[in-house]
């Protein structure tokens, strides 16, 4: 088989099943343009509400996101400098505690961030308080967002900002902190001289992606939102309520704005070997202040940059996992404050609700839209990764690879519905293929990333031209060199692949139509009053997500 033939039909495959789903949903919009206009802007009854409501939404979502991109980048970066350039006993844990909001499904830790902060379950009763230790709908100052959804989307964006600086700073020689801590710099202006520069496209693409995730977050935002409603989560309502135009129009403007987000964080990353080059004219006086005021920060305050980040992971990720963990030891046998059975963890998975039934079926149904999708997403991403690295239109395919990656789930299950479904192409009807389809379409890019991380450094065009040189041809250099040089990278994009798709709960909430998985399950337990079943399938998707990233640990190191 021809080279030419193999790109060819990858190129065909990665359009059908990657491309096309994520971008369908703005070519819908446009194909059925009267009807979005009818139900969004002038419906003969609410008139234009909908489009208020669009609005309302839109604007919620992105007073959220800024927020707590501000918030990640504050303590994000020191917590990232700490990890990249310090060695302490505990680091490799401390690594693992902000790695895993990435790993853990959302819907299960969004219901323990909701036992811990608003339940007698959490830190109330065990303070002896006869209620949670802060409201539902309790208010953070200054930003006007509910401060339970504000833990819960900080927790789940802040590891993006800290791994993806921690990489940028690792790859930064340490000679010229060297040379400016001799010459009696303080650490913090030896930051702001050197590392800031030659560290920030790192940052920015953190900042990006932390903002695109807390944008587009569905699962533990529909737990913990209350009354309040993200652009996220009015797509699956609207979906649910059959307002296919609206939820279409919505989610073609958040498709738009990952592409606007996109397009020139890629331009500025690419350019990012010239910010070392960026200067600015600061005068003389106001630069004595600022490195007075860095010397009483670098000696009076280091706790700021060495222990409010580890308090904040602690707060955000360690303590409700812990709540949850004991939540589920409290509820076994029975209602710790009522005593009834009826209120216990056992009673509800295998008394007359028999949730276990459901909690094994939906268990099934994830193991196998996870390992389908994954396996499909691998022979894709494999090709593609090679076709990235070695063709002048990689970089605008890689690109295109991190719009799926960080739309709105919500977004991305309604277009493959539209594009498969009844609506359009009419090929596959809501379940579990359905699911599958959605779920490639954002495990592609997972894989890709990976796999070009391995690739990416480890010298295979030298060793392939050596295997050529004695005589193999393009196909035996990749299946013998190549292939097995970047394995690591192959199974590591599997696992983190595997364990999104685990814990993916927007799109599939549109796509599902039976067949549940297990955050979906979560969900709707919560909805259901369920709560000490809910308290054992949390704690079931945080034990098998911890057992994932030992693997991805271990896998990595070596």
């Amino acid at each position: 088989m021809s080279s030419r033939l193999v790109v060819s039909c990858t190129l065909v495959t990665f359009i059908i099943f990657v491309m096309l789903p994520t971008f369908y949903l703005i070519s819908y919009v446009f194909l059925r343009w009267d009807e979005v206009w009818y139900e969004v802007f002038a419906n003969p009854i609410i008139g234009d509400e909908n489009w208020r409501q669009i609005i309302k939404a839109l604007i919620f979502s992105f007073r959220l996101s800024l927020s707590t991109v501000a918030f990640d980048l504050i303590f994000g970066v020191p917590l990232a400098y700490v990890l990249a350039r310090k060695r302490f006993p505990g680091k490799g844990l401390l690594e693992d505690l902000v790695t895993l909001p990435l790993v853990i499904p959302t819907s299960g830790f969004g219901f323990a961030t909701l036992v811990t902060w608003t339940t007698v379950a959490g830190l109330g009763g065990l303070l002896g308080m006869r209620s949670g230790l802060i409201s539902l709908n309790a208010v953070a100052p200054f930003i006007n967002v509910p401060f339970i959804l504000f833990i819960v989307h900080v927790a789940l964006t802040f590891p993006y900002v800290v791994r993806t600086v921690e990489t940028k700073i690792q790859s930064i020689d340490m000679t010229y902190e060297i040379a400016s801590r001799t010459l009696g710099a303080y650490s913090l202006t030896t930051f702001r001289n050197i590392l800031f520069p030659l560290a920030l496209p790192g940052i920015f693409s953190g900042a990006v992606l932390a903002f695109a995730r807390s944008l587009g977050e569905t699962g533990a935002t529909m737990i913990v939102s209350g009354v309040s409603t993200t652009a996220s989560i009015a797509i699956v309502r609207w979906a649910s309520e059959f307002k296919i135009p609206t939820a279409a129009f919505m989610g073609s403007l958040l498709v738009f704005i990952a592409w606007v987000i996109i397009l020139p964080a890629e331009i500025y990353v690419s350019r990012g070997r010239r910010a070392h080059s960026l200067s600015f004219s600061v005068p003389m006086n106001l630069t004595r202040r600022i490195i007075r005021f860095e010397r009483f920060l670098s000696r009076k305050l280091f706790f700021i940059k060495d222990i409010v980040p580890l308090v904040i992971v602690a707060v955000a990720v360690v303590i409700p996992i812990a709540v949850v963990l004991n939540s589920v030891i409290l509820y076994w046998s029975a209602d710790p404050y009522t005593g009834k059975i009826e209120g216990g963890v056992v009673h509800q998975l295998f008394g007359p609700s028999n949730y276990f039934s459901h909690l094994l079926k939906a268990t099934l149904t994830s193991i196998i839209v996870a390992l389908v999708s994954t396996y499909i997403a691998t022979c894709i991403a494999i090709p593609i990764s090679f076709i990235i690295e070695r063709r002048w239109y990689g970089r605008i395919i890689r690109t295109m690879l991190k719009v799926p990656l960080i739309i709105p789930t919500s977004s991305l299950g309604l277009s493959v519905l539209l594009l498969w479904g009844s609506s359009g192409l009419n090929l596959v009807s809501s379940g579990i293929w359905m699911i599958i389809l959605t779920h490639i379409v954002f495990s592609v890019p997972v894989v890709v990333e990976s796999i070009i991380a391995s690739y990416e450094g480890s010298g295979i065009q030298m060793y392939e031209e050596s295997a050529r040189t004695l005589g193999a041809t393009a196909y035996n250099a990749i299946e013998a060199v190549s292939l097995p040089l970047i394995k690591g990278g192959v199974f590591t994009g599997f696992i983190l692949s595997f364990t999104r798709s685990l814990g993916e709960t927007g799109a599939t909430f549109i796509v599902m139509g039976r067949d549940l998985t297990i955050p979906v399950l979560v969900v709707n337990m919560v909805e259901a009053l369920a709560i000490p079943a809910a308290l054992f399938t949390s704690t079931y998707l945080i034990a098998l997500s911890l057992v994932m990233l030992a693997i991805v640990r271990v896998f990595t190191q070596r």
